[in-house]
């Protein structure tokens, strides 16, 4: 765990937030079933925050998923760009008010990108969910312009706020972490499902990964059965995608956020290889 100072410090008074990267598929789910409720209690976390725009079979998230997720105990769902792939989720993002789509998506999408938390014990956590734009097709809002807005208006409500930047390019996530370092808790990167070893917290008290990485199939390219990616790439033509499920790994985040200032006092990252029961 790397703490503000680069050790590893004790503290009071903070509120333990368990980030987990993108669900992938079937392998995912299973993953989040059996291993969040031990990992919640061992850890003493507060707040379970997960992405998972990838757990509907690769692509999307559906109404019995959701339901699912919220009974393991994820608390907030954030997603990316293919959060509304999946009509029958759209009632959920228009009902659910911890279930959120990337805030900078064009006016006019259903659904919302922020939403505030409160703990059983009063606390409030905020959470925004973005979408990078670099090397996007889509034309997406500014995610820097739109999240400091959301930010700010967050900020009247709780100090303690978790940014899931989801997007493709390093350079955009460390530069939106640095545009916001001070006024988050927390820019945890998501969307290229690869963990990155680069946990720390900024110079004015916001944790930081370029990219939280998979909870799924490590043996795969990226959640995908590994001979249709290479088969895609030789042949330069469509192929069916399939969810891989081999090695069943957990990527995930723990920030523990000094809940008076939501400034972050430490940042772990959690690579953990899972066996089924």
């Amino acid at each position: 765990m790397i703490g503000a100072n680069g050790d590893s410090p004790q503290f009071l008074n903070s509120m333990k937030i368990l980030f987990i990267g993108d669900i992938f598929g079937n392998t995912g789910k299973r993953i989040v079933a059996q291993c969040l409720p031990n990992l919640m209690r061992q850890r003493s976390i507060d707040v379970c925050i997960a992405n998972a725009e990838n757990i509907a079979g690769g692509k999307g998230i559906t109404h019995n998923l959701i339901k699912k997720l919220h009974k393991f105990g994820v608390q907030v769902i954030t997603g990316g760009n293919h959060s509304l792939v999946c009509p029958d989720s759209y009632d959920d993002y228009a009902a659910d008010p911890c279930l959120l789509r990337p805030h900078n998506l064009p006016p006019g999408n259903i659904g919302k990108g922020t939403s505030v938390l409160t703990l059983p014990d009063n606390r409030k956590i905020g959470v925004i969910n973005l979408l990078g734009r670099t090397f996007s097709q889509e034309q997406f809002d500014c995610p820097f312009r739109t999240g400091l807005a959301a930010i700010e208006a967050m900020r009247s409500l709780t100090p303690c706020i978790v940014v899931d930047f989801h997007a493709e390019a390093t350079s955009e996530k460390r530069a939106f972490a640095h545009f916001v370092d001070g006024k988050v808790s927390a820019v945890l990167g998501t969307h290229t499902h690869v963990q990155t070893a680069d946990e720390k917290i900024l110079e004015h008290g916001t944790a930081y990964i370029t990219d939280v990485g998979m909870t799924g199939p490590e043996d795969s390219v990226i959640g995908t059965k590994k001979d249709l990616v290479v088969k895609r790439f030789l042949l330069q033509t469509h192929v069916r995608f399939e969810p891989a499920e081999d090695r069943p790994m957990l990527n995930a985040a723990v920030v523990d956020v000094d809940e008076p200032s939501g400034k972050a006092v430490a940042v772990e990252r959690i690579y953990e290889r899972i066996t089924f029961a």
